[in-house]
């Protein structure tokens, strides 16, 4: 078994969803949307004397915005163009916990769950190809699609919803620098 496959196998089908799904929705928001987002709001509210407390419908959008964040950038890793992201992503050789794999485990069938395991993690480029055919076969870049218009479509109802003009326009600017980057 290698380092993919102890990773990806579990006690079943179901196991290897949650577990997977588990850690990835743990690591993105205590990796980013923390991080990234809501943390350096939050510095700012404080330093103008604001109580946190008063803020948890902000915390909320800004946890949501960095998870839909760090979504697209697993999505981009695999299917963005490296001229325009300005990188080349290696997150099937580097084994990493992402999105695409997560949701890979909850649409694949036992024989197509089999190629991740015997391909994801390995820098050879043939077992890289096997896993992005695999992501091809399971149409993740459409699941990406209705994800993103799915986050974005929350988000911006959740935004639109907060009684402050300035908020509202504040956490829309945010939003607009990431929804559909490249």
């Amino acid at each position: 078994m290698n380092n993919a496959s102890s990773f990806l196998a579990g006690n079943g089908e179901e196991y290897d969803v949650k577990f997977a799904c588990y850690w990835h929705q743990r690591i993105v928001q205590y990796k980013t949307a923390y991080y990234s987002f809501y943390l350096p709001v939050a510095c700012a509210l404080l330093m103008a004397g604001e109580n946190l407390d008063n803020h948890v419908d902000v915390k909320n959008i800004l946890v949501e915005m960095g998870t839909y964040f760090q979504v697209q950038d697993d999505y981009l890793d695999c299917f963005g163009d490296p001229k325009t992201i300005g990188k080349i992503g290696t997150d099937i050789e580097d084994f990493k916990c992402y999105w695409l794999v997560a949701k890979a485990l909850e649409l694949s069938n036992e024989q197509q769950k089999k190629v991740l395991y015997d391909n994801y993690g390995s820098a050879d480029p043939k077992n890289v190809a096997k896993v992005k055919a695999l992501y091809n076969e399971l149409n993740l870049q459409g699941a990406f699609e209705e994800c993103e218009s799915g986050s974005n479509e929350m988000l911006v109802t959740s935004i639109e919803a907060h009684p402050s003009k300035a908020v509202q326009a504040v956490l829309m600017s945010f939003l607009a620098k990431i929804y559909k980057r490249q």
